[in-house]
């Protein structure tokens, strides 16, 4: 029994995929960078889901996938795409976190994004995107 829960904490950690603020941040910032914008909505907090309500959610997915891509599409334009991005600061307060990352763009444009996060209930780190 406790060789099963070493082994399930060894995945986890060479997985690379612990669950806190700066972690989310650094994977959200991975999936623009990959393109990878539906594991970018996987990070991304959705009441409908702690609600419940399924066909809703699957289409609140969707939407904010095609939200994602776009945004991304557009700061390709005007920037070119995420060279590379490392983290500054975190935040964290209660159950809310605010992470600071420098992203660098192929043009050589820097700049500095801040991601906002939400825990849940069962101590899981997801992105904030309800604008509050």
């Amino acid at each position: 029994m406790m060789l099963m829960g070493l082994l399930a904490l060894l995945m986890m950690v060479s997985c690379g995929k612990s669950n806190t603020p700066r972690s989310v941040a650094e994977q959200s910032m991975q999936c623009l960078k990959e393109k990878k914008f539906d594991k970018y909505v996987e990070l991304v907090y959705f009441k409908e889901e702690a609600e419940g309500k399924k066909d809703l959610l699957e289409d609140k997915k969707a939407s904010m996938k095609d939200l994602i891509q776009n945004k991304y599409n557009a700061s390709v334009q005007q920037n070119g795409s995420i060279k590379e991005f490392e983290f500054v600061d975190e935040e964290v307060k209660d159950s809310t976190a605010v992470v600071k990352m420098k992203v660098t763009y192929n043009s050589g444009t820097t700049k500095d994004e801040k991601v906002k996060l939400k825990m849940l209930p069962n101590g899981e780190w997801r992105i904030d995107a309800t604008g509050k």
